[in-house]
């Protein structure tokens, strides 16, 4: 390998024995040999930190980052600091690629001489597969005002983009990507802990994207995207959800008033507090949340009546959803958790 990688994947490791050995494996096996990888033990108590040695010592290519548990922010900062590749990627150590993709996105990058390259996942269930397509459905090339309307779509969705409502995030995982790893390090990029701000990742995106000149989506499904594991965010509490989403509604409305963004940035990041309450209530009706019916009927109400999500639905416009979507944000609008709560009951059967 050369003095300085071609790729630098890093690999936040907490607790994931079970699966680690797939991901790694995913990585050493890749197509593409000229690459680092980067595992940032971020204080396993399992036997996590001992495979993540065996492999450093079985392939030159991987570093270990032995660490005091921090979080996945801290730890894919922590990885970013060594990292030394032309680009990086982040992969779950729950998670894995197939075995060409770090081949395919470096190609793609070179040939186009890309800021930032993204790619589609593949949902990995216990007993099923789902290929998932999200908010793009071919090859597309971002550059120009086309690359500022992406980086608006960050903040948040406007007009037809809010015909999907439960896509508008699809594109924003900071996994799935390739970076240029000079712009993250020249501009001191860094992962806000999502105990803070409810998803690291949407505020990451939204700071790199503000600095590139082009990107590329691919239309090739190239992660698998473990959903067996019991850690998503939607299987969190919604109470403690809730107030990390205001803190990145305030980490963003900051962002855009601080670069002087147009007012079509706020009046989209509008748009996604309104939305966003399909997750936190997700996340309140969900059996893991132990309150009664009506205890968590009481918590809905208290959710659409904070001031930032009543305020922000006085001035959103229905017309781009549809007609169930209507229904649900027309319900949020009024303020009726109830049939916001029945509704949210019945979106759980459908909604992965």
């Amino acid at each position: 390998m050369n003095n300085s990688p071609l790729i630098s994947v890093v690999v936040p490791v907490y607790n994931v024995e079970k699966y680690l050995h797939q991901c790694v494996d995913s990585l050493l096996n890749q197509t593409f040999r000229d690459i680092e990888i980067i595992l940032v033990d971020d204080g396993a108590t399992d036997s996590s930190p001992t495979i993540c040695d065996e492999y450093a010592k079985l392939d030159n290519r991987v570093i270990v980052i032995h660490q005091k548990n921090g979080g996945l922010s801290d730890a894919r900062n922590s990885g970013n600091d060594v990292a030394r590749g032309k680009y990086l990627t982040y992969l779950d150590a729950d998670d894995w690629f197939n075995i060409n993709t770090c081949e395919l996105v470096y190609a793609v990058a070179e040939k186009k001489q890309l800021d930032l390259v993204m790619w589609q996942m593949i949902k990995e269930y216990e007993d099923k597969t789902i290929i998932v397509d999200g908010s793009f459905g071919k090859d597309i090339f971002f550059e120009g005002e086309d690359i500022k309307k992406l980086h608006r779509r960050v903040a948040g969705p406007v007009a037809d983009e809010m015909q999907k409502p439960q896509l508008i995030d699809s594109f924003l995982s900071a996994w799935g990507k390739l970076y240029r790893l000079d712009i993250i390090k020249d501009n001191d990029l860094k992962f806000v802990d999502t105990k803070i701000i409810g998803s690291e990742d949407i505020l990451f995106n939204f700071q790199y994207f503000g600095l590139i000149s082009n990107a590329f989506y691919l239309h090739k499904h190239l992660i698998h995207y473990r959903k067996d594991n019991l850690t998503s965010l939607t299987k969190t509490h919604g109470s403690t959800l809730f107030p990390r989403f205001l803190n990145l509604f305030s980490y963003l409305e900051n962002e855009i008033k601080e670069k002087n963004f147009s007012k079509n940035y706020l009046k989209a990041l509008n748009n996604r507090v309104c939305i966003s309450m399909m997750n936190i209530g997700l996340s309140e009706v969900s059996p893991r949340n132990k309150k009664s019916s009506w205890d968590k009927i009481k918590a809905l109400n208290s959710y659409l009546s904070e001031p930032r999500y009543s305020k922000s639905y006085q001035t959103l416009s229905l017309k781009h959803f549809p007609f169930h979507w209507k229904v649900f944000y027309l319900f949020c609008k009024l303020q009726f958790g109830i049939g916001v709560f029945w509704m949210l009951k019945g979106m759980r059967l459908f909604v992965k």
